[in-house]
């Protein structure tokens, strides 16, 4: 039996985009675990392909996660679209979990939404779910427990405006350009989004390197629809100037917002409104603390506004400045679900044909990679905490999974080489290691 103390060890966090130390979550009593294998975000693959071709390995993971916490039911969430997926897992389940078959709507992924979908339950505004004796863990996480060894791969979706969509399990450290080469881009010119369409970020630099949390690299053409929303949204200045010249106030991303929906105070709306009368910059303000609840899911920005404004991020340069300037929300949450919830869900298929997707294929089989990095860039935050410190310097040789940096007994995750090579290069961010090639080769074998 495996402790949190391995986990930790191991550098394990939550892979599904927030990096969570799972050591944390994993040391907490509760009553329901839920395994989160919604993946709501469109053009993403590798949890299900995770499920379909490393299933014992899960499902030891499970197992001891279930220990750890000593829950005594488990709920495997899962889009029922993928039936086939879930008539082979549902073999394996037994007497160790249940399968909850969950509609095809964005964000059925969110921790709070699929908390709600699978138990009926509603997480407290500002509460985590183990207030509700709920731990949630994603799909790949739950592999790296069951796996039992440094985090030294992450598995990701290369998909979009691609030949081959495909799912793959890479060396963390390698560079985004060397993983997308591998799916043949369409076109020379194109931007990233790393992450989901939804909820994810244009890389800058496609020479950054992968990390445990990376889920996604979705290609598209320069000019696509999502690719200008996503330049605009991240440029203040732009998001509050648009805001101010054309909000009609007609609420459509607060009756939208799934937060609101289970009685959050949330209210992009409010948000907007506040914006008009403003100087178009965002302040302190605690009528605007609301925006703290705010789950950054993307949906009313790239959903709900008819106008095609930003409320998301209006509300979150507005959660920014509130939580610097340590001002907490002092109204009333009704944490209770709105009656007409079940109609108010997004479905998958509006939110593809509506952000420009369906030309795109949507698919991605987990294929191997077969290309051998010369160097590894690890960096020293990939996780929510404190970042690793190195315990290595230029020149040393290291090993495959050899521990190169730590947090100590900070919160954080410990950092592995993935491949023995030399170091060559370190800083307060990073770790380069030039590898040997024989030991560059992502082992795809079960476990």
């Amino acid at each position: 039996m495996i402790s949190t103390v391995d986990i930790k060890e191991w550098g394990i966090v939550g892979a599904g985009g927030a990096g969570f130390p799972t050591y944390v979550k994993l040391e907490s009593k509760a009553k329901i675990f839920i395994v989160n294998a919604a993946e709501c975000e469109p053009l993403l693959h590798k949890d299900k392909e995770i499920l379909e071709h490393h299933t014992e390995v899960f499902f030891k993971g499970l197992d001891q996660c279930m220990a750890l916490t000593g829950a005594q039911r488990c709920i495997i969430g899962i889009k029922a679209k993928y039936a086939d997926l879930i008539q082979k897992i549902q073999s394996c389940c037994a007497d160790r979990a249940e399968i909850f078959p969950l509609q095809d709507f964005y964000p059925a992924g969110d921790e709070i939404t699929l908390i709600y979908e699978t138990t009926a339950r509603v997480v407290a505004a500002g509460q985590l779910p183990i207030s509700e004796e709920i731990v949630v863990q994603n799909v790949e996480t739950i592999y790296n427990v069951g796996r039992g060894q440094p985090v030294v791969t992450t598995f990701l979706t290369v998909g979009g405006d691609v030949e081959q969509p495909m799912s793959l399990e890479v060396p963390i450290g390698v560079a985004f350009k060397d993983v997308i080469a591998h799916a043949r881009p369409k076109s020379d010119s194109f931007a990233v989004i790393v992450g989901g369409p939804m909820m994810g970020c244009l890389a800058e630099n496609l020479n950054w390197p992968v990390s445990k949390t990376t889920g996604g690299l979705l290609v598209f053409p320069v000019d696509h629809p999502l690719i200008r929303r996503y330049e605009t949204l991240s440029v203040e200045s732009q998001v509050a100037f648009i805001g101010k010249a054309a909000c009609d106030q007609c609420a459509m991303c607060t009756e939208l917002c799934p937060r609101n929906l289970l009685g959050h105070p949330i209210q992009p709306h409010i948000a907007m409104r506040k914006l008009l009368f403003s100087k178009g910059t965002f302040t302190p303000d605690a009528g605007e603390a609301h925006t703290l609840y705010c789950c950054e899911c993307n949906l009313c920005t790239l959903m709900a506004c008819p106008e095609g404004l930003y409320p998301s991020q209006v509300c979150m340069f507005n959660k920014r400045e509130l939580i610097q300037a340590k001002v907490p929300y002092e109204g009333m949450a009704l944490n209770r679900a709105h009656p007409l919830i079940g109609y108010r869900r997004t479905p998958i298929k509006k939110v593809m044909a509506r952000l420009g997707l369906n030309r795109f294929v949507n698919q991605g089989p987990l294929l191997p990679f077969k290309f051998q990095p010369e160097t590894l860039t690890i960096l020293l935050r990939q996780h929510i905490g404190a970042p690793a410190a190195p315990l290595v310097q230029a020149g040393d040789r290291v090993n495959a999974e050899q521990k190169i940096a730590t947090v100590g007994e900070k919160l954080g995750a410990e950092i592995h080489a993935p491949s023995a090579g030399q170091v060559m290069e370190v800083t307060e961010s990073h770790i380069v290691i030039a590898t040997d090639a024989t030991e560059a080769t992502v082992n795809h074998s079960e476990g």
